[in-house]
């Protein structure tokens, strides 16, 4: 009994790798929806939609959350235009008969990802916040111009990228807070900006009142 509350001790004195990181501290602590502008290279801008689950603190002022984003859309006519010329330059056309259909090419990209935000909190009402995190992207194109040629098998991929942020989140109500952002998402395939705005609600997590 002895030997075994030492080595109880000696456990306590030794913290496991999730007590450090403070992932033994995750809760679910609010839920939100967003909508924003999202523009990637040679698409046509679309809107965004996505889902963001905040699992509170791990450290004074360091938050996680969790995020799902989907939007759809098209490359720009003059993508799809450029793709074509290439594709007839390769073509050997000595009667110059030779002709390339063109057509929409859909893209879509659905995002999974977990951020890592350090708040900062002049007040109570007003909390600016800087982030940084890992998402999954699965992406999807199709097109008459493209369907079962390599361009497909190259767009149709999981990539995993990385992201940065910046944001203000404004509680508003008891536990309802507005939330605006400027994201950054870079990933082997593309690299675009994006603009959203939304809101969240929290299920423990108050607006605290102001310190006298």
């Amino acid at each position: 009994m002895l030997v075994v509350a030492s080595r109880l001790e000696a456990q306590d004195d030794h913290p496991s790798w999730a007590e450090r990181l403070g992932i033994d501290k995750l809760k679910f602590t609010g839920l939100g929806v967003q909508m924003g502008h999202v523009a990637p290279y040679g698409i046509v801008p679309t809107t965004s939609y996505s889902l963001q689950a905040d699992y509170g603190e791990i450290a004074p002022g360091w938050r996680i959350v969790f995020n799902a984003t989907y939007w759809g859309s098209q490359f720009t006519d003059k993508a799809v235009k450029a793709y074509a010329d290439s594709l007839k330059n390769a073509i050997s056309d000595p009667t110059g008969d030779a002709e390339v259909i063109l057509g929409d090419i859909t893209v879509s990209d659905i995002v999974l990802g977990a951020d890592a935000r350090r708040t900062y909190k002049p007040s109570w009402w007003f909390s600016p916040y800087l982030g940084a995190g890992l998402a999954t992207h699965i992406v999807n194109a199709d097109g008459r111009l493209i369907d079962g040629t390599f361009v497909e098998r190259a767009t149709d991929v999981i990539a995993v990228g990385v992201a940065g942020e910046v944001g203000l989140n404004v509680r508003v109500l008891r536990h309802v807070a507005l939330d605006a952002q400027a994201r950054y998402d870079f990933l082997s395939l593309a690299r675009f900006a994006s603009l959203r705005v939304g809101g969240s609600y929290y299920f423990d997590n108050p607006r605290p009142k102001t310190p006298k």
